[in-house]
This record gives structure tokens, C-alpha cells and sequence, in this order.
């Protein structure tokens, strides 16, 4: 730890497989206006060059490489970067994404004239391939204020990697990722929140964020059943925590979640799929969980309270609606993107 004028800030790069993207990541973190931090890199096992490049920026100081002895995910990548951690501050960086040279100043001075335990602060997705030069790096001149926010913090997006914060709470808190799931920033995400009163939020899109082909946030596959895995540990949270007034956020993010499961996941998994959505159903109206009366939550409510069979049978009604919808949109775009700049084809 170090004095409050100048704290020392952890930040937590886990590392598998990378090595296309870590030396950008890594060039981000040390061109940090701010200096004092430490970067601890914590190597899965990569079974690619991941290690080798991580090698050319070991003459960096501040960077400490952490080996696992086998491929454990990246929540226990995280994990170990938590239990190493020294920082009065800690934060999470994916290592094929980018940050703004300016972040770690912003979070440090937010988080020191406000004594706020969590800032959190906005991103931008950007495509694989894009030139540096058409990163979207927020304006050179930022003029803003940090906002104090509330519950709200719970309709934020969950991931980890847009958080600040005070290290002493995650030491209290014991916060961790859960291993050997997937989505596993939902837990923390809450967790934080509920372990915290002081949150603000600073409205820069500091983070760049790289959208790759096999992401897991656009994942069909089975991966999608460890949500309903998730949604559980949540609400027990919210149940331990006795935190009534967020139900009605979680409640509406799980259905959004369920939306999202029952129309995206691969066939083979549908029946399963069905059958949980059905039990966390039954779990949310048990708890009072009450979410917003949208089309959507409506519409995905009354589906999985109808026998197997028929819901089965809607559901696939509804995906093929959904199809047709999205290719008509493709259509219209790609009829819109010829006529404005000629091109012979969309780039998808």
C-alpha cells in the first residue's frame, strides 16, 4: 500500500492465447499518464506465442507475470490476480482489448475527491482489424464531472473490466469469479454493488473494447445454460444481501436474459434451455421478483408458463420470425450501403 496522495493502482491482465493483441493491451497500461501501478499478468497456459510476447515488455518494472501451472479459465486467471494484488485500487484489463492512456488518472482522481469504493466508466467496441488510427479514443480535451450514482449501478453493464475499485472492499467482501462458468462478471458485478454505498460513474468511453469472432457474448452454443446457473447465484446474493429494492432490476435482466436464451441457443439445447427457464420462472415469482412489463418480458413469461410442447413449438415460430426480421434488415442496409457509396457487397 502506499500514501493516499498517490496511491498504488493493480491492474489485473489475465492472458490466454493473445498474442495477436497482448502487446497493444500492455502498450496501453504503461502509457498510463498515471504511473504508479503495478500490472500483474497472470499467463493460463497459452498454447500459442502468447508467452514470447509477453517477453519483449518484462524490462518494464511494474509488470509482474504470474504462471498457472495449468489452463484454469479466465475466472481463475482473475482470481489469482485478486490474491496477488497489492494496490490500494484494483481494476481488470482483457488482453485483447485497450485502454485510454488517460483511465487510470481519471479513476484515481474520481475515486480520491469523492472517497468513492467503485468508479466505473463507459467503452467503445471496435472491430478486429481496424487501423490505430481509427480507434475510437475519446476527444482529446475532457471536460466532465463525475456523476454519484445508486441502484442504478445494477443496470450497468456487468463486466469487470468496467470497474474501479477500492481494494479494501474486495477484501471484505472476499469477491471473487466464479470458476468453471461462463458469464461469470454477472456475479461479481452484483456482488460489488451490494458490498458498496459510495459508487460513481465517469461518462467517458475510456475503455476500447475488441470485438472478436469468438466472443463469448455472441456465443449460440451450450455455454448459454450457465446463465441460468448465474441468474441463481445472483438472487442468492440478493436474498443474502436482503437488497429488495434491486429485485425489480435483476428480475428484468433475467428475463432479458431468458429472451435472448430461448431465441439464440442452438436447437440441440432448446429443450434444456426450456426446462431451466421454466424453474427460474418459478423461482423469481416464488421471491417476488417482479420485472417491467415489456413486450418482451410479457411475451417470454407467458411462453415458458405454457406446456412444454406448445412452448416448444412458439418458440420456434418466434426464432423464425426473428430470423426473417434480421435478414430483411440486412437487406435494407445492404441496398442502402450500395446506393450511398457504391460498394459491390457489405462487409459483415
Amino acid at each position: 500500500m502506499t500514501s493516499l496522495a498517490e496511491p498504488l493502482v493493480s491492474i489485473i491482465v489475465p492472458v490466454y492465447n493473445v498474442a495477436l493483441y497482448i502487446d497493444a493491451c500492455l502498450e496501453s497500461i504503461k502509457q498510463q499518464t498515471y504511473k504508479n501501478i503495478e500490472i500483474i499478468v497472470v499467463e493460463d497456459c497459452s498454447t500459442d506465442n502468447s508467452k514470447q510476447a509477453l517477453a519483449l515488455h518484462l524490462t518494464d518494472k511494474r509488470i509482474r507475470v504470474i504462471q498457472h501451472n495449468e489452463n484454469s479459465g479466465l475466472s481463475a486467471a482473475r482470481n489469482t490476480g485478486i490474491k496477488s494484488a497489492i494496490g490500494d485500487y484494483m481494476m481488470f484489463v482483457d488482453s485483447d482489448d485497450i485502454v485510454d492512456a488517460r483511465l487510470v488518472a481519471a479513476c484515481v482522481d474520481c475515486a480520491l475527491t469523492t472517497n468513492a469504493e467503485v468508479v466505473t466508466y463507459g467503452f467503445a467496441p471496435f472491430k478486429e482489424g481496424v487501423a490505430d488510427t481509427e480507434l475510437p479514443y475519446p476527444a482529446a480535451s475532457l471536460a466532465f464531472e463525475a456523476t454519484k450514482i445508486d441502484d442504478s449501478y445494477f443496470s450497468l453493464p456487468h463486466f469487470a473490466w468496467l470497474k474501479f475499485i477500492k481494494s479494501s472492499v474486495v477484501q471484505a467482501a472476499a469477491l471473487n469469479f466464479p470458476v468453471g462458468l461462463y458469464y461469470e462478471d454477472w456475479p461479481f458485478h452484483w456482488h460489488l454493488g451490494l458490498s458498496t454505498k459510495v459508487r460513481y460513474q465517469l461518462p467517458i468511453n475510456f475503455y476500447l473494447y475488441r470485438q472478436r469472432g469468438t466472443s463469448i457474448t455472441g456465443s449460440t452454443d451450450k455455454k448459454l445454460l450457465d446463465l441460468f446457473i448465474i441468474h441463481s447465484e445472483v438472487m442468492s446474493l440478493v436474498e443474502d444481501y436482503q437488497a429488495d429494492d434491486v429485485k425489480k432490476i435483476l428480475a428484468n435482466k433475467i428475463r432479458q436474459s431468458h429472451w435472448s436464451i430461448l431465441t439464440r441457443i442452438d436447437n440441440e439445447y432448446l429443450v434444456r434451455a426450456l426446462v431451466q427457464a421454466k424453474k427460474a420462472d418459478k423461482a423469481l415469482r416464488l421471491n417476488g421478483y417482479q420485472n417491467k412489463r415489456t413486450l418482451r418480458n410479457i411475451v417470454i413469461s407467458n411462453i415458458v408458463r405454457m406446456p412444454s410442447q406448445i412452448a416448444l413449438l412458439i418458440i420456434q415460430v418466434l426464432r423464425q420470425a426473428l430470423e426473417k426480421e434480421t435478414s430483411l434488415k440486412g437487406s435494407k442496409l445492404e441496398i442502402v450501403t450500395r446506393s450511398k457509396v457504391g460498394f459491390m457487397f457489405l462487409k459483415r
